[in-house]
């Protein structure tokens, strides 16, 4: 097996843990029997860093810096390849790869990539308010998926976006799916609003949707990084 994975978490916490739930399945779905049988990670809960998104909205301080350290410290610890639990994080990962000397996996390159095997075209983004407001996914389609359009949320149904990403934190993520303040049915209801509006594939460009949501015709982003995890983990 090959080198250590860290992975910078708390972005959210649940959607960190689900990541490292979606792996462990993974392999003892494929055989595994015992611990030596999984890869080795490093998972840091870097739950005191500044909000990535309110950073993009102009609405808080940088979270880059501590990104920065957190990556130097899992560096130090052993890791040998890192990624980021956080689509909007990606935003600054060129600077925080440069700046701790670390080989990071890029999610929203393998998101792009997963998109286009799929071959569907007409593609609805559920993201962050700062993750659209970076554009970080614009600009990985436009060079790894150029013929895909993206298509995304209303403003109306862009405040839905925030509300279920923001439920799934709280207790709420709890309720039955049917309660109108459950993150399944508000993201369920941003689905439906992005296949009106023409999409043939919604992408979960948020890895806090993973834990209370997914869909059919969905490809979720912390399910890609669990796949790229574990194919870095198997490398020899």
């Amino acid at each position: 097996m090959a080198g250590i994975i860290g992975v910078i978490g708390g972005a959210g916490v649940a959607a960190t843990n689900t990541l490292a739930d979606i792996i462990e399945k993974s392999y003892t779905r494929q055989g595994a029997f015992r611990d030596a049988h999984h890869p080795e990670m490093i998972i840091w809960q870097a739950t005191q860093v500044p909000s990535r998104s309110m950073f993009l909205e102009g609405k808080g301080p940088s979270f880059i810096e501590d990104y920065v350290n957190v990556a130097k410290k899992l560096k130090a610890a052993g890791a040998d390849t890192l990624c980021m639990c956080c689509n909007t994080a990606h935003y600054a990962l060129d600077h925080i790869a440069e700046q701790s000397g670390a080989r990071f996996i890029n999610l929203i390159e393998e998101v792009a990539l997963a998109a286009r095997q799929t071959g569907k075209k007409r593609l609805g983004l559920v993201s962050s308010d700062g993750c659209l407001a970076s554009g970080i996914y614009q600009r990985h389609f436009a060079a790894r998926y150029p013929e895909a359009k993206l298509i995304l949320p209303s403003a109306v149904m862009q405040a839905q976006v925030t509300r279920g990403i923001c439920n799934i934190k709280r207790t709420t993520r709890f309720m039955n799916a049917d309660n109108p303040d459950s993150p399944h049915f508000i993201f369920s209801q941003v689905a439906e609003s992005l296949r009106h509006d023409g999409a043939e594939l919604i992408i979960l460009g948020c890895t806090d949707i993973r834990v209370a949501f997914t869909c059919a015709d969905g490809l979720d982003s912390l399910e890609v990084l669990a796949a790229a995890i574990e194919r870095e983990a198997r490398k020899g």
